[in-house]
């Protein structure tokens, strides 16, 4: 009967997020990360190191809540450090890591960023692979025993092996010029579209870009762009936001994202900007 009892308390959690009975709500997680052909350090001095960060209002404000060890002479980085997080489905939580190149001498250089939404995170199994900003890829696993999930969300039953995607782009809080060191004035954003197949491929495809938006940090582009997407394959899409300007475009940002995660989260998803800003990507109706 307290069994009964515990899954009447759950209830209204799963449908106010529209979860599944079995969905993990609240989770103690031990999490590990190695790093994969990281971006060489100024002088190939590749010590890298990471701090990680917990947000749980969706990228707004971060806590540092770890650092690693740092690894000499190596792009690809198994780091011994592992952290713990309490996760709460109800909190909207991610973690941004931050990887840098260890220097005594000067100011430490990023290698590379990114944020991971933690609660599909869970949902892969505890498994993820998200590529930096810059150059290569974090493995972020589990130091539970026993072998952990698929690195995948999820796929709807009935969806397709291939498909025709086509969607539509905004953003929400783009860096103004100041952010990135010119003058304060709000930016003419536009993205540049590509995408690549495989983590470690680095022969980048074009998809298209947006038109220009002019002074505005929330820009809504209403250009339809389109991806053949094929289940099988491992697909990733780059969005790179620009600045446009007459003597040369500033680049704001840019993120990847898993184009099967986009499938399963319904072709309607957000991502965290590793500056700052979010971009949404929205299935075209």
């Amino acid at each position: 009967m307290a069994k009964f009892q515990g899954f009447y308390s759950l209830l209204p959690i799963f449908f106010l997020f529209g979860l599944t009975y079995g969905t993990v709500v609240t989770s103690q997680l031990k999490i590990k990360v190695s790093g994969r052909n990281l971006k060489h350090g100024i002088l190939h001095s590749d010590d890298p190191y990471y701090a990680v960060f917990l947000s749980e209002d969706g990228g707004k404000t971060k806590t540092e809540i770890g650092r690693s060890e740092i690894i000499t002479k190596s792009l690809n980085p198994e780091w011994k450090y592992w952290f713990e997080i309490n996760f709460d489905r109800t909190k909207d939580q991610y973690l941004l890591f931050h990887v840098l190149d260890h220097d005594n001498l000067k100011r430490e250089d990023t290698v590379g960023r990114v944020w991971l939404n933690l609660a599909d995170y869970v949902d892969k199994g505890e498994l993820a692979f998200p590529k930096l900003d810059k150059e290569g890829y974090l493995i972020v696993t589990t130091t539970k025993e026993g072998a952990a999930g698929t690195g995948r969300l999820p796929l709807p039953a009935n969806v397709a092996e291939s498909e025709t995607l086509e969607f539509q782009l905004s953003a929400r809080g783009l860096p103004t010029k100041d952010d990135v060191g010119f003058i304060k004035l709000k930016g003419d954003p536009y993205v540049l579209v590509d995408s690549i197949e495989g983590l470690s491929s680095v022969i980048l495809k074009k998809v298209g870009r947006t038109s220009i938006i002019r002074d505005t940090k929330n820009p809504v582009w209403n250009d339809v762009l389109s991806f053949n997407w094929v289940k099988n394959k491992d697909q990733r899409i780059r969005f790179t936001i620009h600045d446009n300007d007459l003597i040369k475009d500033d680049n704001f940002d840019h993120v990847w994202m898993d184009v099967n995660d986009y499938v399963a989260k319904g072709q309607n998803y957000t991502l965290l900007l590793p500056k700052k800003g979010r971009l949404i990507i929205t299935k075209v109706q």
